[in-house]
């Protein structure tokens, strides 16, 4: 490969990096966004279970209707809770992958990334001394070689993150059906209660 090719495909390399820096960014966006959803509907959820849960034991004279219509309250409630935690949990792992490690990801065959990769570059490097003479000693096809690595890294991860984004989401679609059945059982005991 001649100067001129190194070059080009450098720049070409850069380039996808940078554009997975910014998919990366969108997940992040709109896993902010499933957050927020989720909150929303946890909060509202535990409104309606806390009216129920405790009011539920303070009437054990209740009659049928009321005592099935609590129950299922308090179940479906429960289900669109476990439901907005996983999705909570899978959205917050798509903003920050934290438990997995590069290598775990990538495979052991994978190449440092040396000033590509922060984490790489100072477990790799002791000091400025040994950072600044493997600064100097890398040759273009070094560079190549780590900003491969790189390449392979980002597309990985953002494989992974858009992978745990879409679960976040699926948990949340699950949990509505629950807590707008929650909402048609409370709105049933209100009614319920108004007309007694």
């Amino acid at each position: 490969m001649d100067e001129k090719e190194r070059k080009e495909r450098f720049a070409t390399l850069t380039w996808l990096i940078d554009r997975y820096d910014v998919l990366r960014v969108a997940i992040s966006r709109r896993a902010a966004i499933v957050l927020s959803a989720d909150a929303i509907l946890v909060t509202a959820t535990i409104f309606i279970f806390g009216k129920f849960a405790g009011g539920f034991a303070d009437h054990p004279n209740m009659g049928g209707n009321e005592k099935f219509l609590v129950i299922l309250i308090i179940l479906l409630s429960l289900t669109s809770i476990g439901l907005l935690l996983l999705s909570l949990l899978m959205a917050t792992y798509s903003i920050v992958n934290v438990w997995a490690t590069s290598h775990e990801m990538l495979g052991e065959e994978t190449p440092d990334m040396i000033f590509f990769h922060a984490r790489d570059t100072f477990e790799k490097l002791e000091n400025f001394k040994s950072f600044k003479q493997k600064l100097d000693s890398s040759t273009d096809e070094d560079f190549l070689t780590y900003a491969e690595a790189e390449l392979w890294r980002v597309t990985v991860a953002t494989y992974y993150r858009h992978g745990d984004l879409k679960k976040a989401i699926r948990y949340l679609f699950f949990a509505t059906f629950p807590f707008f059945f929650t909402l048609l059982a409370y709105s049933i005991m209100l009614a319920y209660q108004l007309l007694r």
